[in-house]
Parts: structure tokens; C-alpha cells; sequence
């Protein structure tokens, strides 16, 4: 029934086409940015989950 209903839409292939762009052009952002990101950016975001003091309510000198 509904493979009937989407090969009745008219050019119903190109939705798809869409969607992949997106999804291949979102990707492909995503992938530059990580490449580009500086070592200090990397190191600061790879120790966040083992950081307790944000999280006992102690606010470190970077936010400030």
C-alpha cells in the first residue's frame, strides 16, 4: 500500500536525491570542521566528560 501511494507522487526519486545531498553536504561540513579544529579545542572537548568541577558548582578561570 504504501510503496503504491510513493510511486504514484509525481518525480517521488528526487525527494530522495534531496535528502542524500543534505545528509552528503552536512557530512562533508562536519568532517572539514573536525580536520580544521585547533589541539587546544580538541583537548578542551576530550576532557569534558572527566571534568567534576562545573559539576560540584566550582567555576574555573576559562569561563571568566
Amino acid at each position: 500500500m504504501v510503496g503504491d501511494t510513493l510511486r504514484n507522487i509525481f518525480h517521488v526519486e528526487i525527494y530522495a536525491l534531496i535528502g542524500f545531498i543534505i545528509f552528503f553536504t552536512f557530512f562533508i561540513f562536519v568532517t572539514i570542521n573536525a580536520f580544521r579544529m585547533k589541539k587546544e579545542e580538541v583537548e578542551e572537548f576530550s576532557n569534558l566528560p572527566l571534568d567534576d568541577q562545573e559539576a560540584q558548582g566550582v567555576v574555573s578561570d576559562k569561563s571568566q
